[in-house]
């Protein structure tokens, strides 16, 4: 064969190779991407979780239940193809990473739902709790967290025809403190000693640090036009239509009645039908059909 024939049919068939590679690298959905393809991959590859790198890689950093984002969590969710979820067109390594991480669970885990504070447990030094001023009210603030339990809880009492009435909710330990005083003062004035002042205070007004109402999670509640009729909170509250609608449903909103009758000598406070505790709605329901107290659920001693 003629040198140049040779060269010639040489030249074609690499030219034919060559041309035939192309192609079928671009066709293959096994291939392995360019780097640049799979920080910014294409929409089709995303969308449909078809196990490219591409696709799957972001998918697999936001679709990995409580994965941090780490390396090695994105590439075996990739092999996998699970990657539906990368629809952001950024498609970057640390946009996918911020969608993975796990919401912030609160410090105490569900803790602080049943958190038990009496005379024998007051709050810690220093504690905070993130407030929201209840809907319908100027100055009401509760827990963040249980808000749209009461909420719900009061708007449903007024559909079924026993509109309430929120007294207070949380309170300040320095204006829980200004309360403890006054009580103490009016004993005093009757002739008591300061120290048994404050013996015959603590048994209607919670020392400071003590009190529910400093958790953010209790709520004094009585019916709208109480205050028409009565001067304070009183127990005839319990012979009103709102206390049966209350005491029958507000398990159903996490809350239980926190001091019943008949369990003074367990919570250490007088019968309160006004007074509710925000707890949870399954440690609500357990409370209220045993007919128990926050200290009996928790197996905490007497206050």
């Amino acid at each position: 064969m003629p040198k140049k024939t040779l060269v010639l049919t040489l030249a074609l068939v690499l030219v034919a190779a060559l041309f035939a590679g192309c192609w079928g690298s671009s066709g293959s959905s096994s291939s392995k991407p360019s780097s640049n393809s799979s920080m910014a991959p294409s929409s089709s590859s995303v969308t449909s979780g078809s196990g490219s790198m591409s696709g799957s890689m972001s998918g697999s950093m936001s679709g990995v239940p409580g994965d941090s984002g780490a390396a090695s969590g994105s590439v075996s969710g990739s092999m996998s193809g699970s990657g539906a979820g990368g629809a952001s067109s950024s498609g970057s390594m640390s946009g996918s990473s911020s969608a993975a991480a796990p919401a912030a669970a609160p410090a105490d885990g569900d803790g602080w739902m049943t958190r038990l504070v009496n005379a024998g447990n007051p709050l810690p030094e220093g504690f905070t709790v993130e407030t929201v001023d209840i809907r319908g009210y100027e100055n009401r603030p509760f827990d963040k967290r249980a808000a749209a339990d009461l909420e719900a809880m009061l708007a449903d009492a007024e559909a079924a025809g026993c509109k309430l009435y929120l007294v207070s909710g949380y309170r300040s330990v320095e204006r829980q403190t200004a309360l403890f005083k006054r009580k103490t003062n009016s004993f005093m004035a009757e002739g008591f000693s300061r120290e048994e002042a404050e013996k015959q205070a603590a048994m209607w007004v919670a020392r400071p640090g003590t009190s529910e109402h400093n958790t953010g999670l209790a709520a004094d509640i009585v019916s709208a036009d109480w205050y028409s009729k009565h001067s304070d909170l009183t127990a005839d509250f319990e012979d009103t239509p709102e206390f049966e609608w209350l005491y029958a449903h507000c398990a159903d909103y996490g809350f239980i009645l926190r001091y019943p009758r008949g369990k003074e000598n367990v919570t250490g406070v007088t019968y309160e039908p006004w007074h509710y505790r925000y707890v949870g709605k399954d440690a609500a329901k357990a409370i209220m059909q045993a007919g128990g107290t926050l200290e009996e659920y928790t197996g905490a001693h007497t206050a």
